[in-house]
C-alpha cells in the first residue's frame, strides 16, 4: 500500500508526525523541481536519508573527518562487496578494523539530520509513501554504503527543527529584503538582526556548492561511487509519475481541527466528513464487548423509517461470523463482500437499505491497545468498488490516538465532579 500526493497538500513536517505517531514502517520518496530526496523509517523511527544534494557517500565523511584512511576504507568496501550477508560498511569498520561504532554512529545521524532538514525546504513537489520494511522495498538501490543507523532518530523531533530551521531562513530572508530597501540609511536600524552568513548557508547548503564541496574532497577515493554505480538500480515512478491519493489535501485541514482542544466528542464527526468525501454511504458503528452497535451514517436511504434509528437499531453479535470478524481480529483496515447466505451479513443489508454492495471498506478506530469503533463505507447505490483510501486510514489512526489523548483528560474531569 502506498500513499501518494503532493507537499503543497502534506507537508513534510505532518508526513513525520503521522509516521512517528503510528509508528509505520516504510520509505518516504520526495521529488522536488529535479532534486529526488528519500527517508527510510522502521518502527516510526528514520533510518536512513538519502538526495541528490547530498551525493557524499559515509566513507567520504569518514575520510574527511580522520576516522579512516583511504586503504582502510578500500579494504572494507571489499570485504562488502564479497559479503553474502550484506553486512554494512560501519559494521565491519568496527568489527575488523576497531574504528570507534559511537564516532561511526555520531557521523552518521548528523548526515541524516542535515540531509532531513534540507527537505523541508521542498515547498512544492510530490511524495510517496510505500508501506513495509526498508530494505525488501529499497532491495535492489540500497546504497552500499549504508547511511544507516539501528537505532532511528525520532521524526517528531526532526519535525519541529526542521520547521524552527525553515522559519529561521524565512526570517533571514525576510532580515536581508528589509536591509536592502534600508540600504543607505544608517540612521534606521534593520528590523531583525542579521545573523553570520556562514550561519545561514548552514541552514540549507544550495545544491551546487554542496556537489562541488564533495566532488572536491572526494575525487582521489572514487571506488565508492564506483561501487554505487555498479549495483545501484533506477527505483522506477517517480512521485510526480503516481496518481495522488484521493482525499490527501483534506488531510492537513482535517488533522489541525483533530488537534484542536475544542473539539471534544467531534472525532466521530470528523470521521463522517472525511468518508463522505471518498465514498457514498457511510456508517459509524460502536465495538461493545457483547456487541456491534450501529451510531451514526450518512447517504443511507430508508423507506419505512428513519435512517438514522435503523442505523442506531442495527446491532450484531461481536462472536458471530459477519464481515466485522475480519477486521475485529486484525485490527487493520479491510475491504470486503458481503457473504450471501451469511445471516448477519443479509441482516445488515437489509438495515442499511436492502441492497448488496460491491465492496465495503472497513476501517477500524483504536484506542488503548483495541477496537472501540469501525468505520464501514460502500458506494451503493452504484455498484462500483471503493475507491483509494489511504488518506482516511491514517486519518483514523491519528483519530484513534485523539480517543487515547483524549481519555484521559475526560477521566480527570469526572473525578474532579466527585
Amino acid at each position: 500500500m502506498s500513499l501518494v500526493g503532493k507537499l503543497e497538500d502534506l507537508g513534510l513536517a505532518e508526513i513525520l508526525q503521522i509516521v512517528s505517531l503510528s509508528h509505520k514502517s516504510g520509505v518516504l520518496e520526495l521529488n522536488s523541481r529535479g532534486r529526488t530526496g528519500t527517508i527510510f523509517f522502521r518502527d516510526g523511527q528514520v533510518i536512513r536519508a538519502t538526495a541528490t544534494t547530498f551525493p557524499e557517500h559515509l566513507g567520504g565523511l569518514l575520510l574527511r573527518s580522520g576516522l579512516i584512511d583511504p586503504n582502510t576504507l578500500r579494504q572494507a568496501l571489499l570485504i562488502q562487496q564479497t559479503s553474502s550477508c550484506g553486512r554494512r560498511l560501519g559494521q565491519i569498520l568496527a568489527a575488523e578494523f576497531g574504528v570507534d561504532r559511537t564516532a561511526i554512529d555520531a557521523l552518521v545521524r548528523t548526515q541524516i539530520e542535515q540531509i532531513v532538514y534540507s527537505f523541508f525546504a521542498w515547498g512544492e513537489g510530490g511524495f510517496v509513501f510505500e508501506l513495509g520494511e526498508p530494505e525488501a522495498l529499497a532491495a535492489t538501490t540500497l546504497d552500499p554504503l549504508q547511511f544507516m543507523l539501528d537505532g532511528g532518530l525520532n521524526p517528531h523531533w526532526l519535525a519541529q527543527e526542521g520547521t524552527r530551521l525553515l522559519d529561521e531562513q524565512r526570517r533571514l530572508s525576510a532580515a536581508l529584503a528589509d536591509a536592502d530597501r534600508r540600504r543607505g540609511d544608517l540612521s534606521t536600524p534593520p528590523a531583525t538582526p542579521l545573523p553570520a552568513p556562514a550561519a545561514a548557508a548552514a541552514l540549507f547548503p544550495p545544491r551546487h556548492a554542496q556537489e562541488e564541496a564533495v566532488g572536491r574532497d572526494r575525487q582521489p577515493f572514487n571506488i565508492g561511487i564506483e561501487l554505487f554505480e555498479e549495483l545501484g538500480e533506477a527505483s522506477g515512478l517517480t512521485p510526480q509519475q503516481m496518481p495522488q491519493s484521493p482525499g490527501l489535501h483534506l488531510l492537513r485541514g482535517m488533522l489541525e481541527e483533530l488537534n484542536n482542544p475544542s473539539l471534544g466528542g467531534g472525532i466521530i464527526l470528523l470521521i463522517l466528513r472525511f468518508a463522505s468525501e471518498l465514498m457514498n454511504r457511510a456508517v459509524i458503528f460502536l465495538v461493545k464487548e457483547e456487541e456491534i452497535v450501529g451510531l451514526g451514517q450518512f447517504g443511507i436511504e430508508s423507506d419505512d423509517a428513519s435512517a438514522d434509528v435503523r442505523v442506531r437499531n442495527t446491532r450484531i453479535p461481536v462472536g458471530a461470523a459477519s464481515l466485522f470478524s475480519a477486521t475485529l481480529t486484525s485490527k487493520t483496515p479491510v475491504r470486503v463482500t458481503p457473504t450471501t447466505g451469511n445471516p448477519w451479513d443479509d441482516y445488515l443489508c437489509r438495515q442499511l437499505g436492502g441492497r448488496q454492495p460491491q465492496e465495503v471498506f472497513l476501517g477500524p478506530l483504536l484506542s488503548e491497545g483495541r477496537v472501540v469503533a469501525v468505520l464501514y463505507g460502500d458506494n451503493l447505490p452504484e455498484l462500483k468498488p471503493v475507491g483509494d483510501t489511504e488518506a482516511l486510514e491514517i486519518f483514523l489512526s491519528q483519530a484513534g490516538l485523539a480517543m487515547e489523548k483524549a481519555l484521559p483528560e475526560r477521566r480527570l474531569m469526572n473525578n474532579a465532579k466527585l
